[in-house]
């Protein structure tokens, strides 16, 4: 077993290897501020790389502990589709989206009826990037059910991800619409705003957010959109500045 002394004595390259082998909590939490010292010391490419790499094996190791959490939790509460989806995000975090796929394309197949199986195969590509097998997913499920929100808002990623800024600001409208209290779709309408450049309409749709949040007394909620209002002014207020003499 590696000893207190050895941890305290060694350099960080050596810990990170140790960590990368064993998965050693302790390691890392004994690795992590040496390495950090020693960037600070000399900020050299090689320590910056490795500490990267140290951040990098305690980030999978998490997820892949986390995928864990939510296997134990959905055995609990299968019906569950908040942890799912949540499952399905570590899952292609971890470069291992294929393997939900392949689950919830055999579950589709065994209960082609049931709508919620076209929403979790639907979720699963997005989740790859896999756009045109998600338009046919959705569109099969929205055959069954027209009005579904999940998928309407899941149709809206797509059009978003394919070019198609008004299509998908309409699905994500009408998602909103089905279910007010779900505002999701209002995130994905300020990131898409901001990245076609208009700025002017992502600090309304952040104020819409904020609004929400703080007529239902959630305060914590309200901070992340106030300082995407804030930061969107910035540098709103920085492109309309005259040029300095």
């Amino acid at each position: 077993m590696w000893g207190q002394d050895e941890v305290v004595d060694a350099d960080p390259r050596s810990l990170l290897d140790l960590y990368e082998a064993t998965g050693d909590e302790e390691v890392y939490a004994q690795a992590k501020p040496l390495y950090e010292r020693a960037i600070k010391a000399v900020p050299d490419a090689a320590l910056i790389h490795d500490y990267g790499y140290l951040l990098e094996c305690h980030g999978r190791r998490a997820l892949r502990s986390a995928v864990e959490q939510y296997q134990r939790a959905l055995i609990l509460d299968p019906q569950s589709d908040k942890i799912r989806y949540q499952k399905i995000s570590a899952r292609a975090a971890l470069g291992e989206i294929d393997e939900e796929i392949r689950d919830y394309t055999t579950q589709l197949a065994a209960a082609p009826d049931d709508v919620r199986r076209y929403r979790h195969l639907a979720l699963a590509y997005l989740a790859a990037r896999l756009y045109d097998q998600a338009r046919d997913v959705i569109d099969a499920g929205l055959a069954l059910a027209d009005q579904d929100r999940v998928l309407i808002e899941g149709r809206g990623d797509v059009r978003a991800a394919t070019g198609d800024t008004q299509g998908a600001l309409e699905d994500w409208q009408h998602a909103l619409d089905l279910d007010p209290e779900n505002i999701a779709p209002l995130y994905s309408t300020a990131f898409l705003h901001e990245r076609e450049g208009r700025v002017q309409e992502a600090i309304a749709t952040w104020d819409a957010i904020r609004d929400w949040a703080l007529a239902r007394g959630y305060q914590l909620d309200a901070a992340w959109p106030q300082r995407e209002r804030e930061r969107l002014l910035r540098e709103l207020r920085s492109d309309q500045a005259p040029p300095q003499p």
